[in-house]
C-alpha cells in the first residue's frame, strides 16, 4: 500500500511504502519533533525537515533531516566500504521514496543518472575548442579525451558510445539534435 506525504511549502506529494509510513508513524523521536506535519520541499525537488530548536543561549539550532537518507539509513544494506555514498532514486522521481525505488549509491553513479547538462554546447562531456568540439568522457576522476570533431552533434555521439561502453545506458546519454 502507499501512502501520499503533505508537503508544507507546496502542492506537490511525496510517496512512501506501508512499512515506511508505519516506522515515520510510530517512531518516538520523529513523533517528538512532529516530523510529518513539517516535511518541506527543498528547492532541489527532495523532501527533507528542518527545525531551528532555541539554545539556553538564545542562539539556535538547526536540525535537518532528508526523507531518503533518513529511509535508507533504516531500511537498506549500506555497502561496507570507505568510499562515500548517496541515495540515488532509481526512477529520477525526487518524489518517490518508496523502498525499492532508493539505493545506496557513489556521487558518480547519482550524477551519471542525471539527465543535468549545464555547458555552452548543451551536450554532456561536449566542450569547444577553438573552432571544433572535444568529447571527454571520465573513469575514476581521469578525463578520456575521446577526440575532436566539426560538430557538437558529432562529439554527443561520440560520448554516448562511450558511455555505453563503460557504464551501461543511463539517464545521462545525450539527447542529439538531428545532423
Amino acid at each position: 500500500m502507499l501512502y501520499k506525504l503533505t508537503l508544507k511549502n507546496s502542492k506537490k506529494t511525496a510517496v512512501v511504502d506501508d512499512k515506511t509510513y508505519d516506522y515515520l508513524c510510530n517512531n518516538t523521536y520523529l513523533i517528538e519533533i512532529e516530523f510529518l506535519k513539517n516535511l518541506r520541499l527543498h528547492s532541489n525537488g527532495y523532501v527533507f525537515f528542518q527545525k531551528h530548536w532555541r539554545q539556553r543561549d538564545n542562539s539556535y539550532k538547526v536540525e535537518t533531516i532528508y526523507l531518503q537518507k533518513l529511509i535508507a539509513e533504516r531500511f537498506l544494506v549500506k555497502p561496507d566500504t570507505e568510499k562515500r555514498f548517496w541515495v540515488r532514486f532509481i526512477n529520477g522521481n525526487k518524489l518517490d521514496y518508496r523502498v525499492r525505488n532508493l539505493e545506496w549509491s557513489t556521487l558518480s553513479n547519482v550524477v551519471r543518472n542525471t539527465k543535468k547538462t549545464e555547458n555552452r554546447t548543451g551536450y554532456r562531456g561536449v566542450v569547444k575548442s577553438g573552432k571544433k568540439y572535444m568529447a571527454i568522457i571520465y573513469l575514476h576522476r581521469k578525463g578520456i579525451n575521446l577526440g575532436t570533431f566539426d560538430t557538437p552533434e558529432e562529439a554527443a555521439m561520440a560520448y554516448n558510445k562511450k558511455s555505453v561502453e563503460l557504464f551501461g545506458v543511463t539517464k545521462s546519454l545525450n539527447k542529439i539534435k538531428s545532423l
